[in-house]
């Protein structure tokens, strides 16, 4: 899941879980300050304690009035939709399940134009990829230039490993618009290739090459790139790459791996035999972490009104945590979107967090990926039209 330079174009707002990486971000006069003294309270020995109870007290009934109204409003029409184009995807993370799912494709070019016909003209924030590695897909110039034809379509946005973010796709995006959140991870080549199982140089190539195009484009594009390290921070604010990297105009995110950075997604991940195999550090915060928070919350999570989740063969998931489809609410070659949006599965299912009854859903019952339903106002102003200010939904 889950961050003050000049040259920063609109950088994303980081999650709870994130370490913003200094001299990355613009945050506007004073806000190098403020990042500063933020960062100082995060390290005090007491944070933790202090942060897990100050979520407890705002997660809690007496504060559900503040989100209430807005969920009502984001009830009417999913204001983003994340479409798994392909849930195929070239690198074998090894904190990600994917190189485990065996229900694979991508999804027909005929039933995606019946998706955007349906969602275009209300429109609302798209985002290509979930589960899988949407720039693997051979129609993505096709899917984006039949897309853009909606002017109500807000943003478009593709979250990648940077693989195949080459030079026969980087005009499509950048003529476009289209938002580019690059999953990274490692610098060092040989620590990279070991736990993703693809080209560090071809990535690396990638990314560079797309960065000075953005640089040089007239309308630059917000470009976010996430990197989780099983190195320390310190080192990796030190290697070559990173440094040039910063020399562009991007936001990034940079965590050291613990257990409060890798997910379990919904449970179907053995994280526990993840840490103990590549010898990963727990937390310092213990019983304290955002993850254990997140399993432990039962306040109505925020899934189930951000946005609706597409698999690549049109089913609907419960959320984008659900790999597997193990939930699913609807499909789209059935029905329309509205219809799946407000029938009778997710009306109920939002009920029932509502009534604080998360862990009668099964896959909710060990997710760490929840978060409360307050964090909607993060991503949506009191209209529900997506905010302005923040260039991805993703994250």
């Amino acid at each position: 899941m889950n961050s003050a330079d000049p040259t920063v174009i609109e950088p994303a707002a980081p999650t709870p879980e994130s370490n913003p990486v200094p001299g990355a971000l613009n945050p506007g006069p004073g806000g190098s300050w403020n990042a500063e003294i933020k960062s100082w309270i995060k390290r005090l020995p007491f944070f933790p304690a202090l942060d897990f109870y100050r979520r407890k007290a705002l997660d809690s009934p007496l504060f559900d009035f503040r989100t209430r109204t807005l969920a009502r409003t984001l009830e009417d029409w999913p204001r983003a939709l994340l479409i798994d184009i392909t849930n195929r995807c070239n690198a074998k993370c090894v904190w990600c399940p994917n190189p485990d799912l065996t229900h694979l494709g991508a999804m027909d070019m005929d039933l995606y134009r019946k998706l955007i016909d349906d969602y275009g003209p209300r429109g609302g924030v798209v985002t290509f990829g979930t589960f899988g590695e949407p720039l693997m897909d051979k129609h993505m110039r096709e899917r984006v230039e039949y897309l853009v034809r909606y002017p109500r379509i807000q943003k478009i946005e593709i979250l990648t490993n940077a693989f195949f973010l080459n030079s026969k796709i980087v005009p499509v995006l950048l003529g476009h618009s289209v938002g580019v959140d690059i999953s990274l991870d490692e610098l060092d080549p040989k620590t990279f290739e070991d736990v993703k199982q693809m080209s560090f140089e071809v990535v690396r190539g990638n990314i560079l090459a797309f960065l000075a195009a953005n640089d040089r484009h007239p309308r630059p594009v917000p470009v976010n790139i996430r990197i989780k390290t099983l190195k320390p921070v310190e080192e990796t604010l030190q290697n070559p790459f990173f440094q040039s990297i910063t020399g562009h105009a991007c936001n990034i995110v940079l965590n050291s791996i613990d257990d409060n950075i890798i997910s379990n997604w919904a449970g179907v991940f053995d994280k526990s035999r993840f840490l103990d195999q590549y010898k990963v550090r727990r937390s310092t915060a213990g019983r304290y972490t955002h993850k254990r928070f997140n399993q432990e919350n039962p306040a109505p999570c925020t899934q189930l009104w951000k946005w609706m989740v597409v698999y690549w063969d049109g089913s609907v998931v419960l959320c984008c945590a659900d790999m597997f489809s193990q939930h699913v609410v609807g499909n789209v070659k059935e029905n329309s979107i509205g219809e799946i949006w407000n029938g009778p599965e997710f009306r109920s299912l939002r009920q029932s967090m509502e009534q604080r009854k998360r862990f009668e859903t099964p896959l909710c019952q060990n997710c760490d990926i929840h978060l409360s339903w307050h964090n909607l106002h993060d991503y949506y102003d009191g209209d529900g039209r997506f905010r302005s200010d923040r260039p991805f939904i993703m994250g």
